[in-house]
């Protein structure tokens, strides 16, 4: 299973949003980052079929996703991050309707299964509208599911979550990424983090980086420095100067983590650094 954009290019009136992007989807879980206007939501779009690249295309195992038309999309699954409801529709009646709306059979078994994955199966007589925010995102996964989708795309999933919720949501995508490609739009870096077998990182319409998640740990050890420092006016300089990821005051001094390719000050010393903090040095070096 093989998906694939080549050059890539999207534009609204004069305005480039995509920009010859080339990247390849095989199965397993793919964390994609980037600031707001990146080009995500876009780049998304374009994958689901709900609009059309001005140059370029996308290929699905060697076929052109648009031409392949529906058959293409029964093997998507989509979990929007802001989802729409009828407030007195009852969890299964939800799935059902969804079911309809994507022409698939409604059988009793597959719902149950969709809504046991995301262990809401006995919260399935309940109104949509006596849910929690969390449980709503987890009925949002579960029409994604419907399908047995093999490209499933999920836009902020876990937005609203509490700790517990967004743990078990990170292990279900672990087991499901086996036979699956699946997206994961984020802006929590600590999630793709925790999950994601590559990391792609999309700045301005560009991909400023495409990893695994363990090549990108080490280059994060490249880019992180920490220093304590007690002088006012030199931490000032410091974080005017360069991106400070971290400040902690402590009895000997005020901590500083700073991302930098180069040695910040005299006293900073090469500390491990995290996705988030290669995130940071990768989309801007210093600040401005």
């Amino acid at each position: 299973m093989r998906l694939e954009l080549k050059k890539i290019r999207q534009q609204y009136g004069d305005k480039l949003i995509i920009k010859d992007m080339d990247i390849i989807f095989e199965n397993g879980l793919y964390g994609f980052l980037g600031p707001n206007g990146a080009g995500k939501s876009t780049t998304i779009r374009m994958i689901c079929t709900v609009e059309q690249p001005v140059a370029g295309s996308i290929m699905y195992d060697g076929a052109d996703i648009f031409e392949m038309g529906e058959e293409y999309r029964s093997k998507l699954g989509y979990a929007p991050q802001r989802a729409g409801y009828y407030p007195n529709y009852t969890v299964y009646k939800f799935m059902q309707y969804m079911a309809g709306l994507k022409d698939i059979p409604v059988n009793g078994e597959a719902i149950k299964k969709c809504l046991e994955t995301v262990a809401l199966w006995g919260e399935k007589e309940k109104k949509m509208k006596e849910l929690s925010g969390g449980m709503k995102q987890r009925v949002n996964i579960a029409q994604a599911l419907l399908n047995d989708p093999q490209i499933l795309i999920l836009d902020e999933p876990t937005v609203g979550l509490d700790p517990n919720e967004r743990l078990n949501l990170k292990n279900l995508l672990m087991e499901l990424a086996e036979n699956k490609i699946i997206i994961f739009a984020s802006h929590i870096v600590s999630d793709v983090e925790d999950i994601a077998d590559r990391v792609v990182i999309l700045n301005k319409g560009v991909i400023c980086m495409n990893v695994s998640m363990e090549d990108a740990m080490k280059m994060a050890a490249n880019h992180v420095w920490e220093c304590t420092l007690r002088d006012n006016n030199k931490i000032k300089q410091l974080r005017t100067q360069y991106k400070e990821c971290k400040m902690q005051r402590h009895k000997d001094g005020v901590l500083l983590r700073i991302v930098s390719d180069e040695k910040p000050c005299e006293e900073a010393v090469p500390a491990d650094g995290s996705l988030e903090e290669l995130y940071l040095s990768i989309l801007k070096n210093k600040k401005g």
